[in-house]
């Protein structure tokens, strides 16, 4: 089992050097014809989760990988968001903007409450933009948003979430209160009832997961020019052919 699991790490690490070199020459991706914001608004996310994988691979290297967990849970965040915006197209940037009125809102008010000081310029003009609703704005919430990518994402972001937040689960993974007549406590994360380790194949599913963040951007791009190399990597990195399927 081991062998299998360094041999899957292995190959995600060559897997996600060959998805940073699609995006190595940036200058040279543009959007298609048509409303721009959800590329340049993806393009922001895909920047951002290459450098959670990065920082998944480097925790994972220093013995690390339970404490991955929010950026395995973030990496899952930004590809759910871009594969929206890939869908939806304007309505998706639409729901994320009005999303972000609420958010400054809750800023400001925030802020006020504390008395501290703040530039209220980006407040301001977020407060004033009237941005009319649509039926895409469910998916500002991640809940619906990867229950519509079908049931692996999901049940993946739920336990992440679980292991990324202070929860009985993730407190769980340090003490054994099983034993009748004592507590063992332990300094690093032990799984319960034989549970296989996720964090041992960290760099497999941060490879999984970016590889579906390319694959929407994809999308994005004219003529997706990225699908033959795309094809290449999913096979030499181990994704199966009905993953890639699942994902069309």
């Amino acid at each position: 089992m081991q062998e299998q699991i360094s041999a899957d790490n292995q190959r995600a690490y060559k897997g996600l050097e060959g998805l940073a070199e699609l995006t190595r020459d940036a200058a040279r991706l543009g959007p298609a014809e048509g409303d721009r914001r959800p590329f340049y608004v993806a393009w922001g996310l895909l920047a951002a989760a290459e450098r959670q994988a990065a920082a998944i691979v480097l925790l994972h290297r220093n013995g690390l990988g339970h404490e991955a967990a929010p950026n395995r849970r973030a990496l899952l965040e930004h590809m759910a968001q871009i594969k929206w915006l890939a869908e939806d197209g304007a309505d998706a940037v639409d729901s994320m903007n009005r999303a972000l009125q609420q958010s400054q809102k809750r800023l400001r008010e925030a802020a006020d409450a504390a008395g501290m000081t703040y530039d209220p310029t980006i407040a301001d003009l977020v407060a004033a933009a009237v941005i009319p609703p649509n039926s895409a704005e469910q998916f500002n919430r991640f809940r619906p948003l990867f229950k519509r990518l079908g049931d692996v994402f999901p049940a993946v972001w739920t336990a992440e979430t679980q292991l990324a937040h202070p929860t009985l689960t993730a407190a769980q993974c340090f003490f054994d209160d099983t034993a009748p007549d004592a507590v063992t406590l332990y300094r690093e994360p032990v799984y319960r009832q034989g549970a296989e380790n996720p964090t041992e194949r960290s760099p497999f599913i941060a490879f999984v997961v970016m590889w579906s963040t390319m694959h929407a951007f994809n999308q994005l791009l004219p003529g997706q020019p990225w699908s033959d190399e795309l094809q290449r990597i999913a096979g030499e990195g181990g994704i199966d052919d009905s993953w890639t399927a699942s994902v069309q």
